[in-house]
């Protein structure tokens, strides 16, 4: 395996771990949670899940970030003077919906999730009150919908990055038909010249 198609590899299964993350705070972790005979096992198993989602998301993230900033440069590389002008745009559309997919999961990450673990501590050490329950089901609804945002920016992602790789396969291929076609044509143009040149010739010798 060469180094782009490992570049390649891991950058897909990144993506995948982190929309698998997603799916399983909206479809495992909340839920489970509800099952949680009182209050304060409820939020001992929420707080216990956001320990493992919340450093990995992060982390997968920043995989997704670096291989593919790895891979971006490869095919720039590769294409040289026609990067911007093949996949400029599609590329610009991919770098904005990136960031938001960060922004969001950041807010996510430190701005819900890991504020429930440290209130909690917070209580603990008397320092201050531990969230409400209408609180903490006010965040835990919010953490389902921003959770279902990413996984659509996600595959908005995808499918810009599906579109830069048709337009980095396709237009070689547009123009070098486009150079045959050329070449056919003044074969074509070089071949019925000479036609006629032999037909004059034999005409002034007649």
């Amino acid at each position: 395996m060469s180094g782009g198609e490992f570049l390649m590899w891991l950058h897909l299964c990144a993506m995948a771990a982190y929309v698998g993350a997603q799916f399983a705070v909206i479809y495992m972790l909340i839920p489970a949670a509800e099952t949680a005979p009182n209050e304060a096992a409820r939020r001992a198993s929420l707080i216990a899940g956001f320990k493992f989602y919340n450093p990995f998301t992060i982390g997968v993230l920043g995989i997704i970030v670096i291989s593919g900033a790895m891979r971006l440069t490869d095919l720039k590389a590769s294409m040289k003077f026609d990067y911007f002008a093949r996949i400029g745009s599609a590329l610009e559309l991919k770098l904005l919906l990136a960031f938001l997919l960060i922004f969001i999961q950041t807010y996510i990450t430190f701005g819900l999730a890991f504020r429930i673990g440290r209130q909690e501590e917070v209580a603990a050490h008397g320092d201050g009150d531990a969230f409400t329950v209408e609180q903490l089901n006010s965040m835990l609804r919010r953490i389902r919908a921003m959770a279902w945002f990413t996984i659509v920016l996600a595959a908005a992602v995808i499918w810009v990055s599906l579109t830069m790789v048709a337009r980095a396969v396709d237009e070689p291929a547009t123009a070098s038909r486009i150079s045959a076609r050329a070449i056919s044509g003044r074969a074509s143009r070089v071949l019925v010249h000479r036609v006629a040149s032999e037909m004059w010739a034999a005409r002034v010798m007649t």
